[in-house]
């Protein structure tokens, strides 16, 4: 069922986590002062922010035709203003938003569709089908992806090395052996986060994605697979019952403390757990069918009520080789494009982040779903009533389904 602009609006601004600082919006009629079109672009990056101003000045000084202009928006307030935005025909001509937001904005008639000029501009094979795909609604496409990263295994080599382990779990079965073998009475052999908010399906979708599994068909045998043995690790110990609480940044400071031997994790974490001085390697999350991951990260797409064809041309500025990659290393993200992230030195050959490299391959978005803060939840409910053991796996997973059909009906 669809949802009308507020409410989702309101849903997104509820799920995920916020960013600092505040926001003065302001109008615009479209022209600079020197008759220059202006295309205004939204964004909630704060650190990030510097690259981006950065490549937004060099292309204005690359043209003569478009000043872009780039406004930030807290994250926790992106939405609203979005909603305040379509309410009042204020909308910026171009916004950066999370990629699980996109089809839903599409779906609310926001953002402009690009099908025919991504078609034309010839350049779709370049990148990463996982990131691509997040900016599909209803087969096309209304944005496209500027950043994205994944989930692998941070494992402790030391831990490893005392239990006897010489290499990391690449199935099942083994995350499982292993897991009990790394357990002492200080360290716990795994975790992920199963805190209920849209980090635990983060971490659940790979699970779900290898075993078979999809989001619209949880009463699978496939689904009750994948939450079974994330239930069995936690019932055998070899998970804390802190999981259920614990957000990605939680198990970064368990691992860190060593009071975690493997965890879930992305990225975004490597600089952190470097400054810790703790010996660790990163791989695939463990497979039962595949290998299997999910993506995060940006994309970038054009309202359709902006100046489109400016906003475009600095769009596809902005995913040229070269932007793309500089763009990826002053976000500490990944590069969305694939001959970038097979062939730039940075990624191919820096210690540790050079590991996420084959695990960006097998990754895939979650949904996308027009609808998804609410599949979201419906996913993280289940998960948290099954290692509860409120519910059995089977009638978590059950009830989740019945909701998720509800809900895109």
């Amino acid at each position: 069922m669809r949802r009308n602009v507020v409410i989702v609006m309101s849903m997104f601004m509820m799920m995920f986590m916020s960013a600092c600082g505040g926001t003065n919006n302001q109008e615009t009629d479209g022209q600079s002062s020197n008759d220059q079109s202006e295309v205004l672009i939204w964004h909630y990056y704060t650190g990030s922010a510097d690259i981006l101003e950065e490549l937004i000045e060099e292309y204005n000084e690359l043209q003569e035709d478009v000043i872009i202009r780039g406004e930030y928006v807290p994250f926790n307030e992106m939405s609203r203003q979005l909603s305040v935005g379509t309410a009042g025909d204020t909308l910026p001509d171009m916004i950066i938003a999370d990629t699980v937001n996109n089809a839903a904005l599409a779906s609310m008639g926001i953002l402009e569709d690009l099908t025919d000029r991504l078609e034309a501009w010839g350049q779709e094979e370049n990148f990463l089908a996982g990131p691509m795909n997040s900016a599909i609604y209803e087969e096309q496409y209304y944005g496209l992806p500027i950043t994205t990263n994944a989930l692998g295994l941070f494992y402790n080599k030391t831990l490893f090395e005392e239990a006897g382990i010489s290499d990391p779990p690449t199935t099942w079965d083994e995350l499982e052996e292993m897991a009990d073998q790394l357990t002492t009475s200080n360290v716990k052999g795994f975790g992920l986060s199963a805190v209920r908010s849209e980090e635990s399906t983060f971490q659940f979708y790979p699970f779900l994605h290898s075993a078979g599994g999809d989001y619209r068909n949880l009463d699978s045998p496939e689904a009750n697979k994948a939450l079974s043995f994330i239930k069995n690790l936690l019932d055998q110990g070899y998970m804390s019952q802190d999981v259920l609480t614990a957000t990605q940044d939680d198990l970064t400071r368990m691992f860190i403390a060593e009071n975690l031997a493997m965890m879930v994790n992305g990225p975004w974490m490597i600089d952190r757990v470097n400054e810790s001085g703790i010996e660790y390697g990163i791989t695939y999350i463990p497979m039962d069918e595949v290998y299997a991951s999910v993506t995060g990260g940006d994309n970038i797409a054009i309202t359709s009520n902006g100046d489109v064809d400016s906003a475009w041309g600095f769009a596809t500025w902005l995913l040229e080789r070269e932007q793309n990659e500089r763009f990826a290393m002053g976000t500490g993200y990944y590069p969305t494009r694939a001959d970038v992230l097979e062939e730039a030195d940075y990624w191919q050959n820096e210690d540790l982040v050079k590991e996420f490299v084959p695990i960006m391959e097998v990754a895939e978005p979650r949904g996308p779903s027009a609808d998804w803060p609410n599949v979201s939840e419906a996913i993280q409910l289940a998960i948290q009533e099954a290692l509860t053991g409120s519910k059995s796996v089977e009638e978590a997973l059950s009830d989740a389904a019945v909701k998720i059909a509800e809900i895109e009906e």
